[in-house]
């Protein structure tokens, strides 16, 4: 018997830049704390889609918001 793996959705935000398209889904895991899904997905040239996901737990979120804010100067 499979469960269903997919959780509560909480608040999901999308953006489309070139020819990616990014999701930020916060969830609701079965022990009742969120956590966030960022995904990309885009195609390759021979139509294949290709999707990725990393997910940030809530005790995690400080110490990754840290390090992409300290990374976000050397983008500019």
């Amino acid at each position: 018997m499979q469960q269903n793996m997919q959780q509560e959705v909480v608040n999901s935000q999308v953006i489309k830049a070139g020819g990616k398209t990014y999701f930020f889904d916060v969830k609701k895991a079965k022990n009742g704390n969120n956590y966030l899904t960022i995904s990309e997905t885009w195609k390759k040239p021979d139509g294949e889609s290709v999707r990725n996901r990393l997910m940030i737990f809530s005790d995690h979120l400080n110490d990754f918001m840290a390090a992409l804010q300290n990374t976000e100067k050397y983008l500019k």
